[in-house]
């Protein structure tokens, strides 16, 4: 079950379970602006999906980015809120941060404990926000650098576990929006052997 999956099971739990590292009761309180109506689907990369259906009036987003990306992110983070406070989450920092002109919050952690990459988790009432994610277009840190020494010939789309849920929640949405120009850009940045980009073009069927 993926992430997204899973906040969407939490009006089924008991009040106990955390959304980046706060309680349900814990987000009502720092979100209290209805959220505005919006005329374009949620994000696909990076995934987004809206926690109204808990009753929390913001969105949820998990971006896995490059250790390289993560001062991008924070700069675009300072640049849109300010800071308020941090409290600590299963040993990771979770701050909180504010827009007070309008009335927009951003609380978020990051966490380099997963996929050899940065694992940037938030919930925000800011679509302004994740509109600037969505162009700034941070790229998901390929399989060979997440999963390092795995098989190229090995990726396909039945993959279970990590793999799978690495592809189905980070690689693929991202991978599958690039352009060729944009692909040719990844893979340079990344240092993609010729076995990689094969078995990635086969799969996914892009030209």
């Amino acid at each position: 079950m993926s992430i997204f999956s899973r906040i969407k099971a939490f009006i089924k739990q008991e009040p106990k379970e955390q959304i980046v590292g706060y309680s349900i009761p814990e987000l009502n309180s720092i979100f209290t602006k209805p959220l505005s109506n919006i005329d374009h689907p949620l994000l696909d990369h990076p995934q987004t999906t809206s926690l109204e259906n808990i009753g929390i009036p913001a969105y949820y987003s998990s971006l896995l980015i490059d250790h390289e990306d993560v001062r991008e992110f924070l700069t675009l983070v300072e640049s849109n809120f300010k800071y308020v406070i941090e409290k600590s989450f299963n040993e990771l920092p979770v701050k909180q941060y504010v827009n007070t002109q309008k009335n927009e919050h951003l609380v978020f952690f990051t966490s380099t404990r997963e996929f050899n990459s940065a694992t940037v988790r938030l919930v925000t009432n800011s679509v302004d926000f994740l509109a600037i994610i969505a162009r700034e277009k941070f790229s998901v840190p390929p399989p060979w650098i997440v999963f390092e020494g795995y098989n190229p010939s090995w990726w396909s789309g039945d993959m279970q576990g990590a793999q799978g849920y690495y592809n189905e929640n980070y690689f693929t949405p991202f991978f599958t929006n690039l352009s060729g120009a944009e692909r040719e850009i990844y893979y340079a940045r990344f240092k993609a052997t010729d076995e990689w980009i094969k078995s990635l073009e086969l799969m996914y069927d892009v030209e």
